[in-house]
């Protein structure tokens, strides 16, 4: 090799170098200038806010579609908490486009919290765009907080921040002990059993509406399909994804469970699920040998709520689906793992709520309610322990008696 040639090879690599040099000093620059403006010293508190001439509500929502789906029920009752003022939902974009088909709320922004979460500009434009709203009253209604939201509320510089005591699950304990300051009032629910359902509605209560209770959510038909999306024969749903890939029962599970439905009822099988998922639904239609329709990655989140409601039943893991199925009065089987074992699965029994629209199957063990840290090795497909332990025989056994009781209404 020419001495040329290591000359033009030394000088590309230690312009790689720079470049990758420059672009850490940038991001920690661009970190520092956000850091400054927000958090210690909130800067953005400086910065000019809009006139209203109508109070303004802020409600700081970005978990999960599951976790929208639970708290509807709770959610209606701010109109009554807040009959005069103006509600605005900052929503998690997963689910925002249902959240403004209800008039629980007057407007809903939705936001990418992925890009909220990790890109510090997309961050900042939020942040202050939320401070300029000029909001009387911001409020949290998750009880397991997670910093980013935190920074939602703080941002607003409302008179009134209103948030859980909360839990550990999603935020470290420096942010927590941190972002707690922020808040004008902490809701302290520790004597309250942590059940999602119950948690929504004792925060509700907290704030003034005394006698409010829990109940399941119920989502009334709203949305007419599409024509490719309409089936005209009866059919069952399976839904084998899930938010957590370790808590997916297997795919060949599922391709047991289709089949023997299929060639016990002769139901029409529907594959649901993300974009993402789309390959494990393809999986599951080769392992069972039954022709299905896959609409992984082709409904909107509202087709996708009359698409369950329109089954005769639902199998799925423990995932936004069987909520959506509950809200649509649809039975399901739900595969359930202990992870968090009571908090949003199975419902509480209690009797202002209406039979419970979800079976769950589990196999119960002692280290329930670990928040996903298993302690046991995963199985061969990457699976935790107790969900691979559930057998298909155990879910068929439900599957059988669900559609048995569906056969004589």
């Amino acid at each position: 090799m020419s001495l040329l040639m290591v000359l033009i090879r030394k000088l590309k690599s230690a312009r790689t170098r720079l470049t990758h040099w420059a672009v850490a000093k940038r991001r920690k620059l661009i970190c520092q200038i956000i850091s400054v403006l927000t958090e210690p010293y909130w800067l953005i508190d400086f910065l000019p806010t809009r006139k209203v001439e109508q109070e303004q509500v802020l409600l700081v929502r970005l978990d999960l579609i599951g976790d929208f789906i639970i708290w509807l029920d709770s959610a209606k009752a701010y109109r009554e908490l807040y009959p005069t003022q103006k509600i605005v939902l900052f929503a998690n974009s997963t689910w925002a486009e249902l959240a403004v088909h209800f008039d629980y709320w007057d407007e809903v922004i939705a936001v990418d919290v992925p890009e909220l979460r990790a890109n510090d500009w997309f961050r900042l434009r939020q942040l202050v765009e939320l401070h300029a709203r000029g909001f009387s009253y911001a409020i949290q209604p998750t009880f397991s907080r997670e910093h980013v939201a935190d920074l939602c509320i703080r941002a607003s510089n409302a008179k009134v921040r209103l948030g859980h005591l909360g839990n550990l699950s999603n935020i470290a304990p420096e942010k927590k002990t941190l972002s707690d300051r922020w808040y004008t009032r902490l809701i302290d629910l520790k004597d309250e059993p942590e059940v999602e359902l119950n948690l929504n509605a004792a925060f509700v209560r907290a704030q003034g509406l005394t006698t409010f209770q829990s109940r399941l959510p119920e989502i009334n038909q709203r949305f007419d399909l599409p024509a490719n999306l309409t089936i005209t024969e009866p059919y069952f749903v399976i839904a084998p994804g899930a938010s957590w890939a370790p808590k997916m029962w297997p795919a060949e599970n599922f391709a047991k469970v289709a089949r023997e439905i299929h060639q016990a009822r002769g139901l029409k099988l529907v594959l649901c699920g993300t974009e993402a998922e789309r390959h494990i639904c393809q999986k599951v239609e080769q392992l069972s040998g039954v022709k299905a329709l896959n609409l992984a990655g082709q409904t909107t989140l509202c087709d996708m709520v009359e698409v369950l409601r329109n089954a005769q039943l639902l199998i799925a893991n423990d995932s936004a689906s069987v909520h959506i199925a509950s809200a649509t009065k649809t039975p399901s089987v739900c595969i359930l793992g202990g992870g968090h074992f009571g908090r949003f699965l199975p419902y509480p029994t209690a009797v202002n709520l209406p039979k419970e629209r979800i079976k769950t199957v589990l196999e119960q063990l002692n280290c329930f309610g670990c928040n996903w840290n298993c302690k046991y090795a995963f199985d061969r497909n990457g699976v935790v322990w107790c969900i691979s332990c559930i057998s298909v025989s155990s879910v068929m056994d439900v599957v059988t008696n669900e559609l048995i009781s569906i056969s004589t209404r």
